[in-house]
């Protein structure tokens, strides 16, 4: 690891000497169909000569990175990276994740500069598969044209089409803000999750017997906004949750993105572990109440509609 990358293999057996690098680049927010499918692509070219498979990602996303430096808000985020890498791990499409932390040294290097010192000589790649519509280096200056003129077999990746509709993060996003989960679903071949770290609130729900398990996002703006049902895997076990995503208005001064979540019928000392959030249904919009009790009251509501929602899913199955 240096100031800017972070290296993960995912592969159980390490790469050889002899190994050729095949790579992919990009944000991969959410992980969709469309990823899904070059990273098919990608798997297959390396097939032909036992190539490694690298996906270069970013953590901050560049788009984060100059709303932040604009002062703008940041457009929502579909996935987090512990998610993404294991999504990939899952997967077995990729052999090595390399991290690349999006700051104001990389937001200036020049695009040859980016290929010659990230690229060639830290990542020794040879081949890449990219999206139609790659930019890269300063002021996004870079282009496939670069990357063939500097001695990299690039192969372009067309969009992928489902149902005739162009699966892309954009889509997502705006069927995220629609509140169609089912839909997102079927775009992305998996629910939206959350994973991270258990952290204390502020204790509050607990004095109403309503105890949450809380997950901090900061300055990452989710896709999601409002309260679901959910499943959450904690240590191998799962649970059935109510989660609300946003700022909690109410009782906070909403300066940071909450992810809160109370377990039907379970009660337990979770601070510190890991946990993922799998959202499965849209429930009702955040709202902000006048006092705590009509706070309260609806979330007994909540609850009352997420126990419905989960008999019909076990009637389901």
């Amino acid at each position: 690891m240096n100031e800017y990358m972070y290296r993960i293999q995912l592969s159980a057996e390490p790469k050889t000497s002899e190994q050729k690098i095949i790579a992919t680049i990009g944000n991969f927010d959410g992980l969709h169909l469309g990823h899904t499918e070059l990273l098919g692509q990608l798997s297959q070219q390396a097939k032909l000569d036992k190539s490694w498979r690298m996906l270069i990602t970013f953590d901050v996303l560049p788009h984060e990175y100059f709303a932040d430096k604009s002062g703008v808000l940041r457009a929502p985020r579909i996935g987090l990276l512990r998610d993404k890498v294991a999504i990939l791990e899952q997967s077995g499409l990729v052999d090595e994740v390399v991290i690349l932390h999006f700051s104001e040294y990389m937001a200036k290097l020049r695009a040859q500069d980016f290929i010659d010192e990230i690229l060639r000589n830290k990542l020794g790649i040879s081949e890449m598969i990219v999206g139609h519509d790659f930019r890269f280096g300063y002021m996004a200056e870079g282009s496939i044209r670069d990357l063939i003129s500097s001695g990299i077999r690039t192969t372009e990746f067309a969009e992928l089409k489902h149902n005739q509709v162009r699966v892309s993060s954009s889509l997502i996003r705006e069927l995220a803000a629609e509140q169609n989960i089912e839909l997102i679903r079927s775009y992305l071949g998996h629910n939206i999750r959350y994973s991270s770290r258990v952290v204390k609130g502020n204790q509050l729900a607990r004095k109403w017997n309503f105890p949450t398990i809380n997950l901090n996002l900061y300055k990452i703006r989710p896709v999601l906004w409002g309260i679901y049902t959910s499943y959450v895997y904690i240590e191998g076990k799962r649970y059935l949750g109510v989660t609300n995503i946003g700022k909690n208005p109410t009782v906070s001064e909403g300066k940071v993105y909450k992810i809160e979540t109370h377990l039907l019928d379970v009660d337990l000392d979770l601070y510190g572990k890991i946990a993922t959030v799998e959202i499965l249904h849209y429930l009702r919009p955040e709202l902000k109440f006048e006092a705590l009790e009509p706070l309260f009251k609806q979330m007994y509501k909540d609850l009352d509609d997420a126990r419905d929602f989960f008999a019909r899913l076990d009637n389901k199955e």
